[in-house]
C-alpha cells in the first residue's frame, strides 16, 4: 500500500491589529490568548445564528464538491463527537494515493467559522517533528520549550514548555481532549495552567498519538494540522465542538444567559454572496482565508468579518470527491435549482 504523506493545511488571517498567529481560536495569540473568535453573524445577541456558505462562481469542480460540502455542514451543525473518527484504506472509499476533499473541506470550514488549529503547526515555524505541541507562545525567552516529558509523547499532559504561553483550553479536573463535558463555558473551561489537573504540566491536544494513549485508538481533532493520503477523517471530535461550545457560551462566557447562541451552518448554493465561500482554484493545498474585527470594542472577543475557504485545483492535488451522503434525504439534494 503507498506510504501515507502528510500534507498541511494552513488558515489565513488577516485583523485590523496586526498580522496574528493562529491559535486555540483566530486571531488569538500571546499577547492576547484570552482572545475567542465566533462566526460572521454574531454581534453579541445570542439566538440561532445562521452563517450562510456558499460555493465561488468561479470555483472549478463544482458539481463534483456539493455532496462533501453538504456533508461537512451537516456535520458541523450536529456537533455531535465520533470516535474513532480515523479510517485508513480499504476501509474507506478512497482510493489509493488520493487525498479525501471532505476530510480536508471539514477542517477548513472549522477555521471559518472561528476555530484554529490545537498544535502548534506551521505557523509556529518549528519543524514538522514538533508541530504537534500543543498551541502555545513563546514567552518572554522568545523561543519555543520544548520537552515531550517522562512518556516521550509530543503535545500530551507532562510536556515540559517552560515558559511558553499555553493558548489551548481545557476542562477543567479532565484536560482530556477527548471528553466532553456538560457545561462548556468560562467557568469549565480554562487556559491558564493552574487550573491543570495535579500532576499535569501542559494541556493535552487531541493528535492521534496522545489520542492513542488516552484510551482513543484512530482518533484524532479534526482542526489538527495534517491531511494524509487514504484517510477518512470526516467526523468531529471532543476537542472540535468543545470550541465550538464555549464560543457559544457568547460574550460572558457563561453558558445559558442571553448571549448564547447556536450556529447553524446554510448552504445558499452558487453564489460570492455569503458569509463563507468555498473554492476549488489554485496553487495551494488547502486554507482559509478570514478576516476579522472586535465584538462591541472588546479585544477578547472577534467576530469573523470575512471568510473563504480554498482547496487546491484538483489538476494540482489528487483530490477524492465522496458522493456518498449522509444527509437526511429531505435535507439532501444534487440539484443547485433547490437552494
Amino acid at each position: 500500500m503507498k506510504k501515507s504523506i502528510p500534507i498541511l493545511c494552513a488558515a489565513a488571517l488577516l485583523f485590523s491589529t496586526g498580522v496574528l498567529q493562529a491559535s486555540a481560536f483566530i486571531f488569538a495569540d500571546e499577547a492576547n490568548p484570552n482572545r475567542i473568535t465566533h462566526p460572521t453573524p454574531y454581534f453579541g445577541t445570542g439566538g440561532d445564528l445562521d452563517v450562510s456558505v456558499c460555493i465561488a462562481t468561479n470555483s472549478e469542480s463544482q458539481s463534483e464538491l456539493l455532496v462533501s460540502l453538504q456533508n461537512s455542514i451537516y456535520v458541523w451543525n450536529q456537533q455531535q463527537p465520533v470516535n474513532p473518527n480515523l479510517f485508513f484504506g480499504a476501509n474507506t472509499n478512497i482510493p489509493p494515493g488520493a487525498v479525501d476533499f471532505e476530510s480536508t473541506l471539514l477542517h477548513e470550514l472549522g477555521h471559518c467559522i472561528g476555530l484554529a488549529h490545537p498544535n502548534a503547526a506551521t505557523e509556529s515555524g518549528l519543524p514538522a517533528s514538533q508541530r504537534n505541541y500543543t498551541k502555545a507562545g513563546e514567552g518572554a525567552n522568545m523561543t519555543f520549550d520544548l520537552n515531550a516529558g517522562t512518556d516521550g509523547i509530543i503535545g500530551s499532559a507532562d510536556d515540559v514548555r517552560g515558559d511558553d504561553v499555553n493558548l489551548h483550553w481545557f476542562e477543567l479536573g479532565s484536560n482530556n481532549p477527548l471528553i466532553l463535558g456538560g457545561t462548556i463555558d468560562g467557568s469549565t473551561y480554562s487556559r491558564d495552567l493552574a487550573d491543570l489537573p495535579p500532576g499535569d504540566l501542559f494541556p493535552a491536544n487531541a493528535d492521534r498519538t496522545v489520542a492513542n494513549a488516552l484510551g482513543f485508538p484512530n482518533t484524532e481533532a479534526v482542526m489538527q494540522q495534517g491531511a494524509f493520503q487514504d484517510e477518512d477523517q470526516r467526523q468531529l471530535t471532543a476537542s472540535d465542538i468543545a470550541g465550538i461550545r464555549l464560543g457559544m457560551s457568547g460574550l460572558d462566557r457563561v453558558e445559558g444567559t442571553a448571549d448564547d447562541y447556536r450556529p447553524r451552518l446554510i448552504f445558499v448554493g452558487v453564489t460570492d454572496d455569503c458569509d463563507i465561500t468555498v473554492e476549488v482554484s489554485g496553487t495551494s493545498f488547502a486554507f482559509c482565508s478570514v478576516g476579522g474585527s472586535t465584538i462591541n470594542g472588546n479585544n477578547d472577543q472577534i467576530r469573523i468579518t470575512s471568510a473563504s475557504a480554498v482547496m487546491g485545483s484538483a489538476s494540482q492535488f489528487d483530490w477524492f470527491f465522496n458522493q456518498e451522503s449522509i444527509l437526511p434525504e429531505e435535507l439532501f439534494s444534487d440539484d443547485f435549482e433547490n437552494f
